[in-house]
C-alpha cells in the first residue's frame, strides 16, 4: 500500500514511468513491486483518479457467516435440542 501511495505522488509530480520505477526500486529494493505492477498502477494514476486500495478479486467471498448459513447448518446437523433452539433464535421476525 505504501508503495502505491508513493507511486501516486510521483505521478502527480510529473515523473516518467522509468524515473518513478527507479525511485521505488532504489527505496524498496527487493521488496519493490514488480515492474509490471508498477506500470499498471502508473498507467491508472496517469489516466485519472484511482484508488490506492487493493483490486477486488474473483473467488469466494471473504466471509460466509450469515444468519441464513447458521440456520442452515443448525438445521442440517445432527438434531439436538440446543441446535433447534439456536435455529429458532436466528429466525427473522
Amino acid at each position: 500500500m505504501e508503495q502505491r501511495v508513493n507511486l501516486k505522488f510521483l505521478v502527480k509530480l510529473g515523473k516518467t514511468f522509468t524515473e518513478a520505477y527507479a525511485m521505488l526500486k532504489e527505496e524498496y529494493g527487493n521488496e519493490c513491486l514488480s515492474r509490471t505492477q508498477v506500470f499498471e498502477r502508473f498507467k491508472r494514476f496517469k489516466e485519472g483518479p484511482d484508488t490506492t486500495e487493493d483490486d477486488s478479486r474473483p473467488g469466494r467471498p471473504s466471509m460466509s457467516k450469515t444468519d441464513e448459513n447458521i440456520r442452515t447448518v443448525c438445521q442440517n446437523s445432527i438434531p439436538n435440542k440446543r441446535n433447534q433452539e439456536l435455529a429458532k433464535e436466528k429466525k427473522p421476525g
